[in-house]
């Protein structure tokens, strides 16, 4: 195409309303099947457009002139070579990881978002967690609490992160415990995640100790269990809401759900249709 420059621009601001005067301008003479003209044009401020001063038919009226102390570069030769050294963009990246790991776009953007944080997520799938429950908690829960402590995910060790991880995937702490280890590790300094959950009795409770639990629940709320029994099922998960305070979120709610309607010895038609 040819060179189109424009003069008088007062400012950063100018310059940007210049430019996309002017991409739209142009496009418009290519539409309509007419050349763009070799010409100096002036930026109106007042109404952010361009007019033209004067045009140049030849190069040379540019008065450009070679630079003897510098040699001529080639970016055509380059280009290639620069190509194979850039990064993985971040978008490219986005793509892979959704079609590489399967995982949600959702998570994809947000863990391609920053190179660290991308970074840190295969540095972990390389230590063999799983990979939904990695993209999960990393995207969602850890990435939450480092931004609401204003810190980056350079504060928090891939090893605490496979640790709680693995502790999730062999159900020895729930998902609330996972949290309150993750919070405990960002908010005190050397502690590991072993004496958290021991110093804080974090490991999931199951059988006869969450089987007592429920039997207090129902026995303490009478009114939730007649409510639930005359077909208000909000009932039901406020008993669970109940024992799940008594465990500080340490048992299973789908199996204190199943509990309760065990203790109860029966099931509203809400309940019964659950799986």
């Amino acid at each position: 195409g040819q060179r189109s420059e424009t003069k008088n621009i007062s400012s950063h601001k100018a310059s940007e309303k210049a430019l996309l005067y002017e991409i739209v301008r142009q496009k418009n003479v290519l539409r309509r099947g007419k050349t763009v003209v070799q010409e100096t044009r002036h930026f109106d401020e007042a109404r952010e457009i361009t007019v033209s001063l004067r045009t140049k038919e030849e190069a040379h009226d540019y008065r450009y002139f070679p630079e003897p102390d510098l040699v001529p570069l080639r970016i055509a030769d380059l280009a290639p070579m620069i190509k194979e050294t850039l990064p993985e963009l971040p978008d490219a990246q986005r793509e892979r990881f959704i079609a590489q790991y399967g995982i949600q776009e959702e998570h994809a953007k947000t863990l391609t978002a920053e190179l660290k944080l991308a970074t840190f997520f295969e540095e972990v799938l390389f230590k063999g967690a799983d990979v939904m429950l990695a993209s999960t908690w990393i995207a969602d829960i850890l990435k939450g609490e480092l931004n609401y402590r204003g810190k980056t995910i350079d504060s928090f060790s891939k090893a605490h992160l496979l640790e709680i991880l693995s502790l999730l995937e062999k159900n020895k702490i729930t998902e609330k415990s996972g949290i309150e280890i993750v919070r405990t590790l960002l908010d005190t300094q050397n502690q590991s995640v072993s004496h958290i959950v021991k110093e804080n009795g974090l490991l999931r409770i199951e059988g006869d100790e969450v089987i007592e639990m429920v039997k207090q629940a129902v026995e303490g709320n009478q009114d939730a269990v007649a409510d639930y029994k005359n077909g208000k099922n909000e009932a039901l998960n406020f008993i669970v809401g109940a024992v799940m305070k008594k465990t500080r979120g340490r048992a299973d709610p789908k199996k204190v759900r199943e509990l309760i309607i065990q203790q109860l010895g029966e099931c509203n038609e809400i309940t019964c249709q659950s799986p």
